[in-house]
């Protein structure tokens, strides 16, 4: 056992279920817009210099 087995609680009784969630609306049809392709395009370039050149530099 270790000192946070005490901090563990089960629940029983009418607690015991969890609440159900309602389900998302699914994005399904809405095409995403190209400036956003091209953001996350140069985000990821962006970051991968970062890291590129940290592990260089660093």
């Amino acid at each position: 056992m270790n000192r946070l087995s005490r901090l563990i609680v089960r629940r029983v009784g009418r607690f015991a279920l969890a609440a159900p969630l309602p389900e998302p609306m699914p994005f399904g049809g809405i095409p995403a817009a190209q400036w956003l392709d091209d953001l996350k395009l140069f985000a990821t370039g962006w970051i991968g210099g970062l890291v590129v050149f940290g592990t260089f530099f660093g």
